[in-house]
């Protein structure tokens, strides 16, 4: 299970796009759960509106659904006895992990037909985002301990692996635009990073003591994610022109934010006071200000 699923998230382009943002809080709220589901996830949200996630059963089962008009449809990969699904371009294209009983393998859902991802000499690969031009990132490991990061790009794999002799995890977690966002763990902690042009920029946020983890990236550089604050509280976050902005669910104990589409609808999880994790859906969010 990577980091991402359980931690469980810069470019600046002027003043132009920030005309171009929502002005003023809107927080349009929805809980989302999957009927008869013990926990629910969100992971993406497409710009027509549509919502990607996965849900645990009482059974422990873990599938991944679609929610399209209202209506949900669970995504299990053929024969595989777990399917995490991890992310929904605009194209509907989809990808995640499943386990088959032979160990973690990566999947691409396009046009209704599954393909297995295997990153060559790996003995369990994930698939963690896709871009809308179809560029998959995820993690792969050779000996089922040691995870690092991968591009496929036409067919080809070629590393995205965090530098540093400390770190002991990296995950790439979504890629717009050619540019990359993930999270990794050194021996200070917790940290987001943006990938771009082939150079590593740590993303870390004012009053996040407990670490950053990043989850989304859209194509206007807007990223989403996790923050943990010194009181242990772990709280969603979006960043934007350089500034971050706590997200929380009213009356959670924690909050993570995944993406955001064009139309700034933001989702991700969020855990009530009885320990239950539910998905959610801020439409047509704005930031507000900026943390302190």
């Amino acid at each position: 299970m990577s980091i991402k699923a359980w931690l469980a998230c810069v470019s600046v382009f002027g003043l132009f796009l920030a005309s171009l943002l929502p002005q003023g809080p809107v927080r349009k709220f929805k809980p989302i759960d999957f009927p008869g589901a013990v926990e629910t996830g969100t992971v993406s949200i497409t710009s027509s509106g549509d919502i990607a996630g996965q849900y645990t059963n009482p059974d422990g089962s873990v599938h991944g659904y679609l929610l399209k008009d209202g209506q949900f449809t669970t995504v299990d990969f053929p024969g595989a006895t777990t399917t995490q699904l991890a992310w929904m371009n605009d194209r509907g294209d989809m990808v995640g992990g499943y386990n088959s009983g032979n160990g973690n393998h990566g999947f691409l859902l396009s046009q209704g037909t599954f393909t297995s991802i295997d990153q060559p000499n790996a003995q369990n690969t994930i698939a963690t985002g896709i871009g809308v031009n179809g560029d998959i990132v995820g993690v792969s490991s050779g000996n089922g301990v040691n995870f690092q990061g991968y591009l496929l790009k036409q067919g080809t794999f070629s590393p995205v692996v965090f530098p540093g002799p400390s770190v002991t995890f990296q995950e790439p977690t979504m890629i717009a635009a050619g540019s990359i966002v993930g999270g990794y763990v050194d021996n200070t902690g917790v940290h987001g990073y943006l990938f771009v042009q082939n150079n590593f920029q740590t993303i870390d946020c004012p009053g996040a003591t407990g670490g950053v983890f990043l989850s989304g990236i859209d194509s206007l550089g807007r990223m989403t994610g996790g923050m943990t604050t010194s009181d242990g509280h772990q709280h969603g976050v979006l960043i934007q022109l350089g500034h971050c902005t706590q997200i929380d669910v009213p009356g959670s104990i924690a909050t993570y934010a995944n993406s955001i589409n064009t139309l700034g609808d933001l989702v991700g999880r969020f855990t009530d006071a009885n320990g239950v994790t539910h998905g959610f859906v801020f439409e047509q969010y704005s930031t507000g200000s900026p943390l302190p």
